[in-house]
């Protein structure tokens, strides 16, 4: 019996073309909590991200995963969950990009920065697919959620360990949830859940690793 759903944000809950929530959304959502499902947030996206652009406003949520799993918070507002990219790692990251005069674009929980606007970093035209060697960043996992952008973070984290730190929170087993994504930063996450549930645009490493394929919630 599934009694937590867990929702990725850009291209799952909210389309990328229109960046607006269907209104079948907010049903569904609203559907599952009147029934008693644990419904997460599951994103790459920091809290200061969701509030500032009213990212999901209108949605209630009952706990959020975010920056890629690196966070985990109650709906009140509670940290239960951190797992921080190694400060070490970001210093050769950094000595990396300015060495070679590339954008690094750094998200927080409460604010982000980069060390230089590039053409490339500003409109994503770029072909940056191109990332640092593993070896210079050891304790750092990344992933792709773009054609164009790649998200690094702790190799201890991620948000499949993000969605173990919510069902030790919650009492939950993986058999009892559900969870959707459309990116390759989503496979963790969808191969955790009991039931992991991709959208027909997302990558094709979230497809396979979906146990089914459903429409986007703009179709």
């Amino acid at each position: 019996m599934i009694k937590a759903v867990f929702f990725d944000i850009d291209g799952t809950l909210v389309p990328w073309k229109s960046g607006r929530i269907p209104a079948s959304v907010f049903e569904s959502v609203a559907a599952l909590r009147r029934k008693g499902i644990l419904c997460f947030v599951a994103t790459g996206r920091s809290p200061f991200e969701i509030s500032a652009g009213h990212l999901i406003d209108g949605l209630d949520f009952d706990g959020y995963l975010l920056n890629n799993g690196e966070l985990g918070v109650d709906a009140d507002g509670t940290v239960f969950y951190r797992c921080p990219v190694d400060p070490d790692d970001l210093a050769r990251l950094l000595d990396w990009v300015e060495a070679r005069g590339l954008s690094c674009w750094m998200v927080s929980e409460k604010q982000c920065a980069i060390n230089r606007l590039t053409p490339a970093a500003a409109q994503a035209l770029e072909d940056i697919r191109t990332q640092p060697p593993k070896e210079l960043l050891p304790h750092c996992a990344k992933t792709q959620w773009h054609a164009f952008g790649h998200d690094l973070f702790s190799a201890a984290g991620g948000k499949q360990q993000a969605f173990a730190a919510t069902l030790a929170r919650y009492g939950l087993t993986p058999a009892q949830c559900m969870a959707f994504g459309d990116s390759d930063n989503d496979i963790g996450l969808l191969t955790a859940a009991g039931i992991g549930v991709a959208m027909e645009a997302g990558t094709e490493g979230a497809r396979a690793a979906a146990d089914f394929v459903t429409r986007d919630c703009e179709a």
